[in-house]
């Protein structure tokens, strides 16, 4: 008798069906999809990702660009209008003499000295100029964090507006003659608000700088 060799799977000639192990195809493709899903769900994790970094990016350049835009409308204030005012009323003193508040004293006591009483009325045309430098330092915008030293900026300037102002009325009191005595203190009120302002001026604009 002839022996008949029944081949099985592990022959590899045989021609015996394949029994396929493990996942099934509908398994294969849940987990191809699953895939997509995960790369698909990284991608758009990377898309949020830029998009909220370069939100804030643009934030914070618009912050600088607040502070920048802030200081320059200081500067621009102080120079058209502060300057401007002293120009007017002490038209013999150039902006390098006024080093200190004695030096200003000085330049206003040779003023009166040498115009008297009718130096009130050139101070009475000059006070526009003390009017637009409070209103352009009161309409400064800044950022919020800016607030407290924008409030202390504008009460010095209404301060060294007031000062002059007192003065001026002073010299057109047509029932008060000149008098150096009574005139000193108010020209020393002027020196004291000045320096108000230039230090609260001075510290303002240092914080805007620092920030930008």
């Amino acid at each position: 008798m002839h022996k008949i060799n029944v081949q099985t799977r592990e022959d590899p000639h045989s021609l015996a069906p394949i029994s396929l192990e493990g996942t099934s195809v509908d398994d294969d493709v849940a987990l191809i999809k699953k895939g997509r899903g995960q790369r698909l769900a990284l991608t758009l994790a990377v898309v949020v990702v830029g998009v909220l970094g370069g939100q804030r990016l643009l934030r914070s350049m618009d912050e600088r660009a607040a502070y920048a835009s802030a200081a320059a409308q200081l500067e621009h204030v102080d120079s058209q209008q502060g300057e401007a005012y002293l120009r007017c009323a002490l038209p013999n003193l150039q902006r390098s003499q006024l080093e200190s508040a004695s030096a200003l004293h000085s330049a206003i006591e040779i003023a009166t000295e040498h115009m008297d009483k009718g130096y009130g009325r050139v101070l009475a045309q000059c006070a526009p100029l003390l009017d637009n430098l409070e209103s352009g330092v009161t309409g400064l915008t800044a950022p919020p964090d800016m607030t407290r030293r924008l409030e202390h900026l504008s009460s010095s300037v209404t301060d060294y507006k007031h000062s002059w102002l007192t003065y001026q009325s002073y010299l057109q009191d047509q029932n008060q003659p000149y008098d150096y005595v009574k005139a000193a203190p108010l020209i020393e009120r002027i020196t004291i608000a000045w320096e108000g302002y230039q230090a609260a001026h001075r510290q303002a604009k240092e914080a805007l700088m620092a920030a930008r």
